[in-house]
């Protein structure tokens, strides 16, 4: 279960690190990314703190609204959301970022444990909508069927 979180987490915050069109935000790096902590939240839904390292050589922004769909083949596995990120200009910080999660409602607990212990990134794809703002600047950021293997090297 962490470890497809984990790695749903590292790609959203890979991609919206990226997405902007200066120069400077393009050398944004993810430079840590770790589980702070999960909690079940029922049988279908759980609540973690991720600590995310990111590096930013360019102004501030914030991006907020996230919302993330981890599928495997067409089907929705997972469900997740995290309200607002500001990341400060010009320094390299670890942020805490509350994320929540939900499954499919076809999908078990046990199940996502199972599909984690057999992971295999080429086989889940990722959708990822968000709000981004720099200095008044707003962007909504829409990709759709990411590939999760994209990010594994990052």
């Amino acid at each position: 279960m962490r470890k497809v979180l984990k790695i749903a987490l590292i790609c959203l915050s890979a991609v919206l690190l990226s997405s902007c069109g200066v120069q400077k935000f393009k050398d944004i790096k993810v430079t840590s990314f770790d589980v702070d902590s999960f909690s079940p939240s029922g049988l279908k839904a759980f609540d973690a703190v991720v600590a995310l390292g990111v590096d930013n050589p360019a102004m501030a922004f914030d991006v907020k609204h996230l919302k993330a769909t981890v599928k495997k083949d067409t089907t929705d596995i997972m469900y997740l959301s995290a309200e607002n990120l500001a990341v400060d200009a010009k320094c390299e910080k670890v942020y805490k970022v509350p994320v929540e999660g939900t499954l499919n409602r076809q999908f078990t607990l046990l199940q996502l444990a199972v599909m984690a212990k057999n992971f295999d990134p080429d086989e889940y794809t990722v959708d990822i909508t968000a709000d981004a703002s720099a200095k008044g600047i707003g962007k909504k950021l829409e990709y759709k069927d990411m590939p999760l293997s994209k990010f594994m090297d990052k």
